[in-house]
């Protein structure tokens, strides 16, 4: 009999299997260093019993040390994958005729597109090499690598070599949002993830549209050596994500468990409070059993599609919107120029919905439909209003944009806090981002050459998936309610810990 309870123990705390463990039911009797799992959920307070200035000294280093490569990564990533649309309104004549464009039927679409095809498809591939090899090497050689190609952009001589280019792209920056999304949630506890993915994803976002005024002072080298200015904005941006990517290998941090800039407290209390957290500070290998597992976990597909969603906006307005403001009436310099200060409007909306996410109880769903509100709002207002209303429809921007970019954090940082044991985070992390690129491929197809400006398609697709979305969030609030209560009355186990609860 204690035998029983002791395996029930270890089950419910969701401590998954290593090579050694039994293959019958999925689960293992590790004793290493989880043997605290107990404590899950018996902590109103997870730092209780360190001192105060210890955790806070502790989480700054992290921090530091974490966030800002992460971001500067991303930043990179971000630039590289959309400065496409800002290199072809830059010198969009020249483009054209340098690479053909103009000969074929939506031909730029089809360059547009293809980065999406080995993005989505080695989302979970690329998470395999992140735990052997290490996220510093793994990551850090990917960003060398997409830098590399990068650069190659500017010499290409048609639009194939473009579209050939772009495909390794996509597959070499797979590796990066998932796994950095991974590594975070690996550090920090539920009520933080949301905090620090904005931080990781807004700063980024925010740098990536000043990118745009950056794009366009680099486009007036045009003719330095020969080269057309779009030539340029490829070849200088891969040097800096080169430059990001060394940087990175030589950097970064690790998982909690390689840490080595922690002295032993301080990853003893990184551990610790994992455990009292959620119970999973034990990496776990990744199994054929699990993965049918959490390939059915509908939740998981739910918040997919949240990302997806606010991808596709994000994406539409990162390829085409200096043609969204151009069509408004401003001018092709001021349109490259006018993209900046809604990205530094969306610092307000992400951070404060992130801190309202974990701080206040049940409100994470609540900011999400919120944010999908101003999304549909602002679409309808920058595309529907009469074109004598500028200022009106810029404002639209400002709110679509802020709209969708704060939501792309929040629902991976929703996903990461209804979830246990960290082979679990690190297929949720791959499955989520790659249906974001899903999203940039329905942005290339509904955002369609032939509707620009106006792009009616798109605008109203934006729409309906931000409506379909607030009832999905309706339904996840319903749902881990009546899980919550069950669970509370002992007759469920959610996510194989018996003091686990849904947070919505």
């Amino acid at each position: 009999m204690a035998e029983k309870n002791e395996e029930r123990q270890i089950e419910s705390a969701g401590v998954y299997p290593t090579t050694s463990g039994r293959s019958d039911d999925g689960y293992n009797d590790i004793k290493k260093k989880g043997s605290d799992v107990d404590v899950i959920g018996k902590y109103d307070d997870i730092d209780e019993g360190y001192d105060p200035v210890f955790v806070k000294k502790t989480i700054r280093k992290v921090d530091l040390r974490l966030i800002p490569i992460l971001s500067a990564m991303y930043f990179v990533s971000l630039c590289d994958r959309s400065n496409l649309g800002q290199a072809r309104a830059a010198n969009k004549e020249a483009m054209q005729t340098d690479l053909k464009l103009k000969e074929g039927n939506n031909r730029y679409g089809m360059i547009t597109l293809m980065f999406f095809i080995p993005y989505i498809l080695l989302e979970i591939p690329s998470q395999l090499g992140l735990r052997r090899f290490g996220a510093r090497w793994w990551l850090g050689f990917a960003c060398i690598a997409w830098g590399l190609v990068e650069l190659g952009m500017g010499f290409v001589n048609n639009w194939k070599e473009l579209m050939g280019l772009r495909v390794m792209l996509g597959a070499f920056e797979a590796c990066l949002y998932p796994g950095a999304a991974y590594l975070i949630s690996t550090w920090y506890p539920r009520k933080q993830i949301a905090t620090r993915l904005a931080f990781f994803y807004t700063s980024s976002m925010v740098f990536s549209g000043l990118g745009a005024t950056l794009s366009f002072g680099i486009s007036q080298m045009h003719g330095m050596h020969g080269k057309s200015g779009w030539r340029w904005i490829f070849i200088m941006y891969g040097i800096i994500t080169v430059a990001v990517g060394v940087v990175a290998v030589l950097f970064l941090v690790d998982f909690p468990d390689r840490a080595t800039f922690l002295n032993e407290e301080q990853k003893d209390f990184i551990h610790t409070r994992i455990n009292r957290d959620r119970g999973d500070a034990v990496a776990d290998n990744m199994t054929l059993h699990k993965f049918a597992q959490y390939m059915m976990d509908l939740k998981l597909w739910i918040f997919a599609f949240m990302f997806c969603t606010s991808a596709m906006g994000m994406y539409s307005l990162a390829y085409f919107l200096p043609r969204i403001l151009a069509s408004i009436g401003f001018s092709n310099v001021l349109s490259q120029l006018l993209m900046a200060p809604p990205y530094l409007w969306l610092i307000v909306p992400s951070f404060t919905s992130a801190w309202i996410s974990d701080r206040v109880k049940n409100m994470r769903a609540i900011m999400i439909v919120a944010n999908c509100l101003c999304v549909i709002t602002g679409t309808l207002m920058y595309s529907q209003l009469p074109t004598s209303q500028k200022a009106a429809r810029y404002v639209g921007v400002f709110l679509a944009n802020g709209g969708v970019n704060t939501n792309v954090s929040l629902s991976i940082g929703w996903a990461q806090a209804s979830i246990r044991a960290q082979s679990k985070r690190g297929f949720t992390s791959a499955l989520i981002v790659a249906w974001g690129g899903v999203g940039g491929i329905i942005s290339s197809v509904a955002f369609y050459e032939k509707d620009a400006p106006g792009y009616p398609t798109g605008v109203w697709l934006t729409v309906a998936m931000h409506i379909v979305v607030i009832a999905f969030c309706a339904g996840l609030v319903l749902w881990f309610k009546f899980q919550n209560r069950r669970a509370d009355r002992g007759t469920v186990v959610l996510e194989h810990a018996e003091d686990f609860r849904y947070q919505i």
